[in-house]
């Protein structure tokens, strides 16, 4: 089963992001069926419980807080002062169903919370699937294989000018890379993710090289050779990767992939002791490849930064104000899980163009749609996340690549929360959950191998080669 869970995830970009109700709600069912047969193999005794409830309780404590209050915004047995005032007007308002509740649209909460556990049992699946080292890296290498794919479709789709989304003629931001993904920004994001994971294994690769010596001169050689001849395929995915980020002209998503980039770095030297001299010459080198693309090789960065800093329109602002008096008015109940859109179509002020369904603002909007206790319940679960692959870091002595990319994951998915709403999107935030589910399960340190006689550190060992 380990083989079609991770098939299931890793092939959410292909129908347009994993957007639409059919294509996430086969992700649902699938993945559901994958958690009931673990858990009957669990009962039977044939699958081991790898990563305990206790060692995990403070992320799985504020999830399941936030679904229980989810259910509580669905139901009519809440008392009638917390319902929303919507429901004493015109039912044909928000199709109103005939009991009052706390939600304006129990229908789509309910599809919002479906996809939301549907995203806490990727966590738990890949928790507890990858707490055996060889399932992780199987994991995150099919993570970047499948990036690598939709990356070179996007770069193909783009340079041959074919503007289209699979077979869909492309609706907005023509001139922009956008692969199977319907909005560039969170392709972006998922480009993001997978720049990270693919930098973490390159990075652990030439460090585990470097560390069998103690000679600056020689430990250079062996990261060269560890980049040339050993990391060939992972320097090639990393290129593809990041000329289809650059390509997608998303300064949110950018700027949130290098600082995520650099706390890979940064947690990775800190953690490991590694050679700060040639890590941080590694760091620049890609910094400044990357610098160098955007230079030379990108169109449209200069109409792009003349827009974000110049010309930029204000619907941004008018929606954060909207969510702002959202959440003024209802601050402790919201107006239910996912039901932004409905709030907005009410709220909309007459000179705000109709096509605004996000406040492209995560905290805001979980703010107007769960008030304030639940949203920050919900930001709770990524602090949680952060915490644990940050300690998970600095206690591996083997591995420790696993939990410096989940934190650098919730780095870029936090920062880039700011300006979009990326992890609103299946296929990203299936690909984070995933990279969390395995940085988490790998956090805690190994088992120790006495019967071993080598005197080889075991830190020394990087991940096997793809």
């Amino acid at each position: 089963m380990l083989h079609f869970f991770v098939a299931l995830v890793v092939l959410t970009p292909l129908p347009l992001g994993c957007v639409y109700p059919w294509s996430w709600g086969l992700l649902a069912v699938g993945i559901g069926c994958v958690l009931g047969i673990w858990c009957f193999r669990l009962l039977a005794g044939k699958a081991p419980l790898a990563v305990p409830l206790t060692a995990v309780w403070p992320t799985l404590l504020p999830f399941f807080l936030v679904v229980a209050w989810i259910v509580l915004q669905m139901v009519s047995a809440t008392p009638d002062s917390w319902h929303h005032p919507a429901w004493s007007w015109p039912a044909s308002a928000f199709n109103a169903a005939p009991s009052s509740r706390i939600t304006v649209d129990p229908a789509t909460t309910s599809a919002a919370l479906t996809r939301l556990i549907t995203y806490g049992a990727i966590f738990w699946l890949a928790l507890q699937y990858g707490r055996d080292r060889r399932a992780a890296q199987m994991m995150i290498k099919a993570l970047v294989f499948a990036a690598v794919a939709f990356s070179l479709y996007g770069l193909v789709v783009e340079l041959s000018e074919i503007r289209m989304v699979l077979w869909f003629p492309k609706a907005t931001a023509i001139d922009d890379l956008s692969s199977t993904f319907v909005n560039r920004n969170t392709f972006a994001t998922y480009a993001g993710l997978a720049l990270v994971c693919v930098s973490g294994l390159i990075l652990a690769r030439v460090e585990g090289r470097m560390a069998n010596t103690d000679d600056l001169a020689d430990s250079v050689d062996r990261g060269i050779d560890a980049i040339i001849a050993r990391s060939s395929t992972l320097i090639a995915g990393w290129l593809l990767i990041a000329s289809a980020l650059l390509l997608t002209h998303s300064l949110g998503g950018i700027f949130s992939t290098v600082l995520a980039l650099a706390s890979l770095v940064a947690l990775y030297i800190y953690a490991r002791g590694a050679r700060r001299e040639v890590i941080i010459g590694l760091a620049t080198g890609a910094i400044v490849l990357l610098g160098a693309a955007v230079v030379v090789g990108s169109t449209g960065w200069e109409e792009r930064f003349n827009q974000a800093l110049w010309n930029q329109p204000d619907d941004r602002g008018k929606l954060a104000l909207l969510s702002l008096q959202g959440i003024e008015e209802r601050p402790l109940l919201g107006t239910g899980y996912g039901t932004f859109e409905t709030y907005f179509e009410y709220r909309r002020p007459a000179d705000m163009e109709p096509r605004y369904t996000k406040a492209h603002n995560t905290y805001l909007e979980s703010a107007v749609e769960l008030g304030l206790p639940a949203a920050v319940m919900l930001v709770a679960v990524f602090v949680s996340i952060a915490v644990r692959t940050w300690r998970g870091a600095r206690r591996r002595r083997r591995d420790a690549v696993y939990p410096c990319i989940g934190f650098s994951a919730t780095v870029l998915v936090c920062v880039h929360s700011l300006l979009d709403f990326s992890l609103q999107i299946p296929a990203v935030t299936a690909a984070y959950c995933l990279i969390a589910g395995i940085a988490c399960a790998q956090a805690d340190p190994s088992e120790p191998t006495v019967h071993r006689r080598s005197r080889t550190r075991a830190s020394d060992q990087p991940p096997d080669r793809l």
